[in-house]
């Protein structure tokens, strides 16, 4: 396929990671698909992203036939080449004595369920075309137990084996699919999600994103790391130049894992 004219489907594209690949792709003359819930976050990435380069889709992705609806409309528009799962919530820190049902029932049903409701229709499109990129954003909160709570913790190591079995059920197809596996990113994550999750969120506003003492002890870089990094990666790992990488998780953590 022609990296210049690729099809690109981006979930939780309003804000964030997901704003900042929207960037990168388009910046590389691709033509992005961007989904999120919010209308008023699509539209203000919109408005930085080159005239004609976007179209946005307001879609909750715990909704499966929204979203197969969705995709049936972007696949009408041409084929999907790549697609990037960056849609999350942030679950305050919760551990099991403060993570409520609902709390877990609704972190995993974005994070992890929600992936899964665009990544069927997206695959199956693929394999039918034998060809495309899958690159999930996941955590290293998939590894590390800390400092993120448990529902978190569990829907990105959930996105791991998810990310391992795709990669070998589809790379007979020519499919490739890997996972960036952020540490302290510099985003609005915790707002977004105290938007969308309300007053199921406890208040444990701590973490290393919010201790600068931490941060500096845990990551050898010492510092966050900035959205436009992450989106780097995914789309080196959307690349050609990465055709050869799958099933594979990358830590983009200033060091942290290696800590």
């Amino acid at each position: 396929m022609s990296e210049a004219t690729r099809h690109v489907v981006i979930t939780g594209a309003g804000s964030g990671i997901g704003a900042a690949v929207a960037a990168t792709f388009t910046d590389h003359g691709d033509h992005v698909h961007l989904l999120d819930i919010s209308t008023d976050r699509l539209d203000e990435v919109v408005s930085q992203l080159p005239e004609g380069s976007s179209t946005t889709h307001q879609v909750d992705v715990t909704d499966y036939e929204a979203v197969g609806a969705v995709i049936s409309s972007v696949i009408a528009h041409g084929p999907i080449d790549v697609f990037v799962g960056c849609a999350g919530v942030f679950d305050g820190v919760a551990g099991v004595e403060n993570t409520s049902r609902e709390l877990w029932n609704r972190v995993i049903d974005i994070n992890l369920t929600g992936t899964f409701n665009v990544i069927k229709p997206v695959a199956s499109q693929m394999i039918e075309q034998k060809s495309g990129s899958i690159v999930l954003i996941g955590s290293i909160a998939g590894t590390r137990a800390l400092p993120d709570g448990l529902a978190y913790d569990a829907s990105k190591a959930g996105l791991e084996g998810m990310t391992r079995r795709l990669a070998v059920d589809l790379g007979q197809y020519g499919i490739n699919a890997n996972l960036v596996a952020p540490g302290v990113v510099r985003t609005g994550i915790r707002a977004t999600s105290e938007e969308i999750l309300g007053d199921l969120v406890p208040d444990t506003n701590v973490g290393v994103g919010t201790d600068a003492d931490l941060m500096k002890k845990l990551i050898p870089l010492q510092r966050g790391g900035d959205p436009a990094e992450l989106a780097a990666t995914v789309f080196f790992l959307a690349s050609s130049g990465a055709g050869y990488i799958s099933g594979d998780v990358v830590h983009v953590d200033g060091g942290w894992i290696a800590a």
